[in-house]
């Protein structure tokens, strides 16, 4: 590695931790909350649906734990993703380095929070009765697959956010709709064989909460044919949205 790549990634270590520390993380108060946050969505959820969505689930408060969690992280670290570049634009426009930096910074700042989530879910499964298996060793390939997701959503949503301001209102409308089509609260099953079960099976997040809840819950290992068309599909999708960020990254500063 050159020192020049060094350079950068140095950079990117100090914008993810600034920005964890600004989003109240480094008080103890502020810490708490971003652990007790998919709890207590999770209450309210299990009150609304466990008596019949929830019905012949098993573990459902931790199945509803892990839709909560992985949907949180998503929603908060591309909402923060897309304002990034607007919000930390005297770097923006006045320093020469790499704008995905302030992105993938911002990604990895919210994903600390992620992991944390996930460790207390697999402490809180451990405590309600679920079996510790060796299928756990490969919930890290769940986060990172996650990360990918993420990190492409947030570079297309933090280029468009620059030219187009009301973005951040239809991404807001977009994220309550995306509850309702994520499987957090019901099984896929629930849905039959629709036009709704396809919209859902296009949601890379329903595949990733799956691919958790395999793990955790019944304690096996999903099928390699699906996740490797999932890792195919979102590192070509990850590609794609770097490439058109550096196309525009040029016109960035006249445009902030």
């Amino acid at each position: 590695m050159t020192i020049y790549d060094r350079k950068y990634l140095n950079l990117l270590r100090e914008i993810a931790f600034t920005q964890f520390k600004l989003k109240d993380q480094s008080t103890f108060f502020g810490f708490l909350w971003g652990l007790l946050n998919p709890l207590v969505m999770l209450i309210i959820l299990f009150s609304l649906f466990s008596t019949r969505l929830g019905k012949g689930i098993d573990h459902y408060p931790i199945y509803l734990l892990i839709g909560v969690i992985q949907y949180t992280h998503f929603s908060n670290c591309t909402s923060r993703s897309l304002t990034v570049l607007h919000s930390m634009q005297k770097l923006t426009s006045d320093t020469i380095f790499p704008k995905e930096v302030l992105v993938i910074g911002s990604v990895l700042s919210n994903t600390i929070e992620f992991i944390l989530s996930m460790v207390a879910c697999i402490l809180i499964a451990a405590f309600s009765g679920i079996n510790i298996s060796w299928a756990f060793a490969l919930l890290p390939l769940v986060v990172l697959m996650q990360l990918i997701v993420v990190t492409w959503v947030s570079l297309i949503l933090s280029c468009l956010y620059v030219f187009v301001r009301d973005i951040n209102n239809i991404y807001q409308v977009f994220l309550r709709l995306l509850i309702f089509i994520t499987p957090i609260f019901y099984d896929i099953s629930f849905l039959g064989h629709g036009a709704s079960k396809y919209i859902v099976l296009l949601n890379p997040l329903a595949h990733l909460i799956n691919f958790s809840r395999s793990i955790i819950i019944d304690g096996k290992v999903f099928s390699i044919e699906p996740l490797m068309i999932f890792l195919i599909v979102n590192a070509a999708l990850l590609y794609f949205s770097f490439k058109i960020f550096k196309m525009y990254e040029p016109i960035f500063a006249e445009n902030l």
